[in-house]
C-alpha cells in the first residue's frame, strides 16, 4: 500500500505550500454517506502531524478546536508568511461554526474572508464536517482538496483536488490517478495525545446540552467563579452531576458557575 507521503496528493500539497507560490492549503475532510466512525478526525490529525513535522512547525492544542469563533481568534495569532502552519476545525458542519444555513451570518462571512486572505499567512486549515454539502458554498468554493473518507474498508480515504468551472465558477472536484484510496493509522488506538485532546473536547459539547462550540468556548471564557469553589463545593457538585436527576446547567446555575465547569469537575479535569 502506497504511503501518503509517496502520492501525488501529498506531493502537490507541499509544493502549494513549499513551492513557488508559498501559500497555506485549504482541506474539507467528510465521509462517505456522511458516515460517522470512519476517522474523519483520526485523518485531520494525522495530517496535521505530518505536516507539521515536514515544515518544522510546533502544533499547540490551540490549533484543535471545534469552535469558529476559536478558529478565527487562533488563526489571527498564527505566523506570517515565513512560517507554515496548521490549524483543525474539527466538526465544521455540526458544532456552531460554518453551517449552511447560518449562511449570512457575521461568524461564517469571517471564516471565508480568512480563507480568502489565506496567501497573507501559510496556514493549512483542516476542517471536518459528515458531508462538505453541510459547508456553505463559499467555503466549499474556496476550498483547495476534499478527502473522502470510506465507509469501508475504514481508515482508507480518496483525495480530490477541488476547483471551479471556467465559465460560471461552480465547484468541481477531480481526483487522483496514482491510488485508488489511501490509509492512514487509528490514531485513537495508538494513544495520540493530540487526537485525545479533541476527543475530550467533543466529550464536552456532548455533555453541554446545547451542542454549540462557539457557546461552549465563550462559556469558558467568561467563568472565572471556578477559582472561589471549595474543595466541598466540587465534592458537591460532582456528586449531583453523577447521580442526580439536575441538568449541568441547573447545577451550574445554583452554584453560580459555568456548565463547563460542572463537566469538568464531573470529569476529574477541574
Amino acid at each position: 500500500m502506497t504511503h501518503i507521503t509517496d502520492t501525488n496528493f501529498w506531493h502537490d500539497l507541499c509544493h502549494g505550500i513549499a513551492g513557488p507560490r508559498k501559500g497555506g492549503a485549504r482541506i474539507i475532510v467528510d465521509s462517505e454517506d456522511a458516515s460517522t466512525g470512519v476517522g474523519k478526525t483520526g485523518l485531520a490529525v494525522y495530517l496535521a502531524l505530518l505536516l507539521s513535522r515536514a515544515f518544522g512547525y510546533s502544533i499547540q492544542q490551540d490549533d484543535l478546536t471545534l469552535s469558529g469563533a476559536a478558529y478565527l481568534s487562533r488563526w489571527r495569532e498564527h505566523p506570517g508568511a515565513e512560517q507554515p502552519s496548521v490549524i483543525i476545525l474539527d466538526e465544521l458542519g455540526g458544532a456552531g461554526a460554518g453551517q449552511a444555513r447560518r449562511a449570512m451570518a457575521q461568524q461564517n462571512v469571517d471564516l471565508s474572508n480568512a480563507w480568502q486572505l489565506m496567501r497573507k499567512k501559510r496556514i493549512v486549515s483542516i476542517v471536518t464536517l459528515p458531508h462538505w454539502s453541510k459547508a456553505d458554498k463559499s467555503l466549499r468554493k474556496q476550498a483547495d482538496y476534499r478527502l473522502w473518507c470510506l465507509r469501508e474498508p475504514i481508515g482508507y480515504f480518496r483525495p480530490y483536488m477541488v476547483g471551479a468551472d471556467f465559465n460560471r465558477g461552480n465547484v468541481r472536484t477531480s481526483g487522483y490517478d496514482d491510488v485508488d484510496r489511501i490509509r492512514f493509522p487509528n490514531l485513537d488506538a495508538n494513544n495520540s495525545e493530540t487526537y485525545e485532546y479533541l476527543s475530550k473536547q467533543k466529550d464536552e459539547l456532548l455533555n453541554s446540552g446545547y451542542f454549540d462550540a462557539d457557546k461552549l468556548q465563550e462559556d469558558d471564557k467568561e467563568d472565572e467563579s471556578s477559582d472561589t469553589l471549595t474543595d466541598d463545593d466540587k465534592s458537591r457538585i460532582k456528586s449531583m452531576a453523577e447521580s442526580s436527576s439536575a441538568t449541568q446547567a441547573e447545577i451550574a446555575q445554583a452554584f453560580d458557575v459555568s456548565r463547563s465547569t460542572v463537566s469538568k469537575i464531573k470529569t476529574g479535569d477541574l
